[in-house]
């Protein structure tokens, strides 16, 4: 057969960007997963266009994480770390974006 096997070379792609994700969150830790959603939300409220996405991203992770740090200061008597309620957040939004996203992906 002739060409290119464009199953193949997607299902690669998706693998190749999944392993420099997780490497990525490991690296940089749980508060990485700020990086992957607040883009997400930020084009869900102001659009795909990057002039206003990227302040209105860079904007939305500072607000979310003040926000999420005054959470874990009121809320609890004792220190808990900004990772674990980053990751609270963080990881069922992330599931739902990759179910929601599912169909497209092969």
């Amino acid at each position: 057969m002739m060409g290119v096997n464009i199953q193949a070379i997607r299902l690669v792609t998706i693998l190749c960007a999944t392993l420099a994700t997780s490497a990525s969150v490991a690296a940089c830790g749980i508060v990485g997963w700020i990086g992957l959603i607040i883009p997400h939300l930020m084009r869900f409220l102001v659009g795909p266009d990057f002039r206003y996405l990227l302040p209105a991203s860079a904007l939305g992770g500072a607000i979310f994480l003040m926000l999420v740090d005054n959470i874990t200061r009121v809320f609890f008597t004792v220190e808990v770390s900004i990772r674990i309620l980053t990751a609270i957040i963080g990881a069922p939004f992330f599931l739902i974006l990759l179910v929601k996203g599912r169909d497209s992906w092969l």
